[in-house]
């Protein structure tokens, strides 16, 4: 009995999990064209033909393991939920983040002189899309009264992602309510005016 070739999305999946196991278990030193190759048990011209170089290869594992943009901007009616529903979300990544930063990001930035804002643009792009079409949903709604300043619309992100920096870890959900709540809609709801100060 001969074995069926995996072809498309079926080969492209099996890579990009054989490239996330490689990268937890050798490091991003042992992260190579050939190793993930023979992990996925498929030959290099595949992968070559499909990412240019190894960053191009890690930016498709990472994205892979929920570390990109977000696939759906949610809109549940609410300022609340929906900042909740885009925080829930990227903490899902949190179990993966662990041996993300355990293992990995330090090589990474040494051979490729980044940082890990660098990094980070490089995967999500206009990081911030998904927390401005929730605003203007809310601005919609009439749950706000204008666009908010960029400090304050990236702040859920920023105290999500060093929760999970400081904990290598998911962040449990009631920080993220506390974030959302203590934090976040004091800022985004009060009156703009003039400056405190």
């Amino acid at each position: 009995m001969t074995a069926t070739r995996r072809r498309g999305a079926v080969l492209e999946g099996a890579i990009l999990d054989a490239g996330w196991e490689h990268l937890l278990a050798e490091g991003y030193d042992g992260f190579t064209f050939e190793a993930v190759a023979e992990r996925a048990k498929t030959g290099k011209t595949a992968l070559y033909r499909r990412w240019p170089d190894k960053e191009a290869l890690l930016l498709a594992v990472l994205a892979n393991q929920g570390f990109g943009v977000p696939v759906e901007v949610p809109d549940t009616g609410s300022l609340r939920e929906d900042v909740l529903t885009l925080l829930r979300s990227a903490n899902r990544a949190g179990d993966s983040a662990a041996g993300l930063f355990s293992t990995i990001l330090g090589a990474h930035f040494d051979e490729t002189e980044t940082t890990p804002a660098q990094l980070r643009a490089k995967l999500l792009g206009d990081g911030s899309r998904a927390m401005t079409e929730v605003v203007q949903h809310a601005i919609e709604r009439g749950e706000l009264t204008g666009e908010l300043p960029p400090r304050v619309l990236v702040l859920p992100g920023d105290l999500l992602r060093h929760e999970l920096i400081m904990s290598l870890s998911r962040v449990p959900d009631e920080t993220i309510v506390d974030i959302v709540d203590t934090v976040f809609l004091p800022l985004a709801t009060q009156p703009r005016g003039r400056a405190v100060g």
